[in-house]
């Protein structure tokens, strides 16, 4: 990013005014032992002469883009990655439009009537969040879909209070969300007690009915589609579980609601997740936007924030900041989350980029992604690569066995096509029950042909 640095005398100026002698007084809270001087050396060639001085900007450029060059750039190769973070064609006008400077350098509004391009934003995010999964309310975006996942688990202890056991954690819920669930909550409550899956990939009701009685649950938390890519039968989990147990829905993929029932109709009481490729590459892992919506009852223990619709004294429509749970107006210890501020930005590209798509718009790219998973699986059968869970229901991802799969994963990636996640590495507690299983995902950029390529060098040890 470009750069103006300080002259000396504004450096001087700047001290002056905070009471500060140099540089080094701004960091005397830290130990010594913490800010010592030792050598950094970067591996990279630095100044070209030998006077003692910082890098130029040239000179600062040239290094990062050394950096950059050991970097394996997605556009030189095809990938089959997903596992909670998708690959999806954005239009151009998205991100047109959110170079906007009222957009680009907008920030959560402290005076928010003052802000009604903003507020309007984040309610039109708000509804159509409650139009994809079907729940009552939705709040003002979350950081990203594992820490909405970890309020949703706090706010049903809120909900169940002091007597009621602990979280359910579904085994089959994306690894990285079970771990930040488990840090929320390691010391604030009772440790989350996992659901184990069945021989297809799917939650053990019959475990799940055990536990019940043993635990006495606030909440279960099942992913939909679940890790493994697989669809599960929400109203079937709904029966199983007691009205006093929340059914809290955990989406990784929101384009799944395209083709399926919407959580709220099948029984859930709090629905989250990650909209990220709602209008939003993946980049690098992150910013994300997490999305939460929950039955209307549930609303003053929702984390975040909720714009509201209403009139001014005119009548005219206008936008208010009707829920805020952290904020300088509200004493921390009724807050119901410590989140303080929200993802404005990435849920902006989201709502332009579903209201681009409309209704059928956002069906095709459910049809695009089934099909084409389809066509992967049928095509990996012929070649003897079978799907693993087999008889449940996917949606545009699944776990493969792929035989001598380190040997091919490296051929596939010496011919720049990244295959898939590998299980074993990504969730080493499953030990050798994956120890030849990939995650494979679809996305809409994919042609025929880079399906043609990855069945063939997955089936080949050359």
């Amino acid at each position: 990013m470009p750069y103006r640095p300080l002259t000396p005398a504004n450096e001087r100026e700047m001290l002056q005014v905070i009471g500060a002698n140099s540089i080094e007084d701004l960091f005397a809270s830290i130990p010594p032992r913490l800010r010592e001087h030792i050598a950094m050396p970067l591996g990279m060639d630095g100044p070209t002469d030998k006077q003692k001085r910082g890098w130029t900007e040239h000179e600062l450029r040239g290094f990062f883009s050394q950096l950059g060059a050991k970097n394996a750039h997605f556009p030189e190769y095809c990938h089959f990655l997903g596992g909670g973070i998708y690959d999806n064609i954005i239009p151009a006008v998205v991100q047109q439009l959110v170079l906007r400077g009222e957009f680009l350098t907008c920030y959560t509004p402290y005076q928010p009537e003052i802000s009604q391009g903003t507020l309007q934003a984040i309610f039109e995010f708000q509804t159509m969040i409650t139009r994809l999964t079907g729940m009552e309310v939705a709040n003002a975006s979350m950081y990203d879909g594992a820490t909405a996942t970890a309020e949703a688990a706090l706010m049903a202890e809120r909900i169940a209070g002091k007597t009621a056991g602990p979280i359910l954690l579904a085994d089959s819920l994306h690894p990285d969300y079970q771990n930040v669930t488990q840090t929320f909550l390691k010391y604030h409550s009772k440790p989350p007690v996992s659901v184990p899956f069945t021989q297809q990939g799917t939650l053990d009701l019959e475990a799940l009915k055990q536990l019940v009685i043993k635990q006495n649950p606030s909440a279960l938390i099942v992913g939909w589609p679940n890790y493994f890519g697989i669809v599960e039968s929400l109203d079937e989990i709904r029966l199983v579980l007691p009205k006093t147990c929340l059914l809290i829905v955990s989406i990784t993929d929101p384009s799944a609601l395209s083709l399926f029932e919407t959580p709220a109709k099948l029984g859930a009481d709090i629905v989250v997740g990650e909209a990220h490729q709602l209008g939003t590459p993946m980049l690098f892992g992150g910013p994300h936007c997490g999305f939460f919506a929950s039955k209307k009852e549930f609303l003053r223990q929702m984390p975040g924030r909720l714009a509201g619709e209403t009139t001014d004294i005119r009548g005219n429509r206008c936008y208010a900041l009707t829920l805020s749970t952290r904020e300088q107006h509200i004493r921390r210890e009724k807050a119901t989350s410590n989140i303080c501020t929200n993802q404005g930005l990435i849920a902006l590209r989201t709502t332009i980029y579903l209201s681009l798509l409309g209704k059928n718009g956002f069906l095709e790219l459910g049809k695009t992604n089934s099909s084409l998973f389809h066509y992967l699986e049928t095509e990996l059968a012929k070649m003897g690569i079978k799907k693993r869970f087999a008889q449940s229901l996917h949606y545009r991802e699944g776990v493969f066995e792929v035989p001598r799969l380190a040997l091919r994963f490296q051929n596939a990636v010496d011919r720049k096509i990244v295959p898939g996640i590998r299980l074993a590495e990504k969730v080493p507690r499953f030990g050798n029950r994956f120890a030849d299983s990939l995650l494979i995902a679809v996305h809409p950029k994919h042609t025929r042909r880079d399906l043609d390529r990855l069945v063939e060098v997955l089936s080949s040890d050359h």
